[in-house]
């Protein structure tokens, strides 16, 4: 099995709550041999909502065939359909392949290197707005300001080269999350009212709220 634990300690998750083999049939159905991290997702967190479906979507199975395309497995949407992530179908015998971006299904960017990446960036912009205690506004930064977050928070180590023009993660909990996007704009979020106390006190001070 994949090793989903940077995923479960950040939302605090102890068992798997994902679908069956026969649920993934249908995907399996239309598009043959799928990758070994994406089976195993679906398999141990592809239904935990707070991860799947707070702000952007896991297309579940039943959902695949209104994204057919001729040369991607398109598998996770943006809220407002703004972009779709795929694997391109000559990709799908790879058991950790990468991941692109489309925002209109024809010009395809490269996102991440591996599946694996893609997953674990996901969830924690997913956390930035599904976390039990998510800040909920936005900060616009200054150059020096962004030194700052560098410098006094650790990179989570996953990042998303394209969506946003680029979005790097920091935070120096387990279960917390700084979502940073290259447009200059932060927010954060924890899974403990301790942890979320500790960016607030630091974070709400900086930059222009949104």
């Amino acid at each position: 099995m994949t090793d989903f634990s940077t995923i479960k300690k950040l939302f605090h998750i102890e068992k798997p709550n994902g679908f069956s083999n026969g649920e993934m049939q249908i995907v399996k159905n239309i598009f043959g041999n799928l990758p070994k991290v994406f089976m195993d997702y679906y398999a141990e967190l592809g239904k935990i909502q707070s991860i799947n479906q707070t702000q952007d979507s896991l297309i579940i199975p039943e959902r695949f065939h209104y994204y057919n395309h001729n040369n991607y497995l398109i598998f996770y949407t943006e809220n407002q359909h703004a972009c779709v992530w795929g694997i391109h179908k000559d990709d799908l015998s790879k058991s950790d392949p990468p991941v692109y971006m489309s925002e209109d299904q024809k010009i395809w960017n490269h996102e991440t290197e591996t599946l694996t990446e893609f997953f674990t960036a996901m969830a924690f912009l997913q956390a930035g707005f599904g976390l039990e205690f998510p800040g909920n506004t936005f900060y616009e930064l200054e150059e020096h300001e962004l030194e700052f977050i560098s410098k006094n928070f650790k990179n989570k180590g996953f990042s998303f080269k394209k969506w946003l023009g680029g979005v790097s993660f920091y935070g120096n909990y387990d279960d917390d999350v700084i979502v940073l996007q290259a447009t200059n704009q932060l927010f954060y979020a924890a899974n403990t009212k301790e942890h979320f106390a500790e960016l607030d006190e630091v974070l709400s001070k900086l930059g222009t709220e949104l």
